[in-house]
């Protein structure tokens, strides 16, 4: 298992991931991170939010923002 970090960045702030999760390979931390981006893309300014994924060693893995579907979800919401 290889622990992963998990940190989020919308528009000018940044919440550090000071605990992160255990996973299997990099596949899951990247599909996890994903699901993170997506919820919360579901309820904010999906534009701006970005998950940044590192690694034990600090290292960055991936950048992940919330799926085109979000944005289209979001306006549908709105529209109502």
């Amino acid at each position: 298992m290889e622990h992963y970090f998990f940190d989020l960045h919308f528009g000018g702030e940044q919440v550090v991931d000071d605990e992160g999760v255990d996973h299997f390979d990099v596949g899951s931390a990247v599909y996890y991170g994903q699901q993170i981006a997506d919820r919360i893309g579901r309820d904010a300014d999906y534009r701006s939010l970005a998950v940044h994924i590192r690694t034990f060693e600090g290292s960055l893995l991936a950048v992940l923002t919330a799926s085109a579907g979000r944005g289209l979800e979001q306006r549908a919401l709105m529209g109502r």
